[in-house]
């Protein structure tokens, strides 16, 4: 995959993604980030993460103890 800014303007930066273009926030870019860089990329496998993030909303949603019910 060829990832090329094609142009930045007001914030928003125009990548050329194989001759599809995508706007993307330009703050997320390298603050040296210009137009005609060839950009990069790295997959993550953030899967173990959201494992862990679903582990601990069950956890808390089973000490929460709530029926929904309110006695008064």
């Amino acid at each position: 995959m060829r990832i090329v800014i094609d142009r930045i303007s007001d914030g928003i930066a125009y990548l050329d993604v194989d001759t599809q273009i995508i706007e993307f926030p330009a703050a997320a870019l390298p603050n040296d980030a210009k137009e005609g860089d060839l950009l990069g990329f790295i997959v993550l496998d953030n899967s173990e993460i959201i494992k862990e993030g679903q582990e601990r909303l069950a956890r808390l949603q089973a000490m929460s103890n709530l029926s929904g019910d309110l006695d008064i």
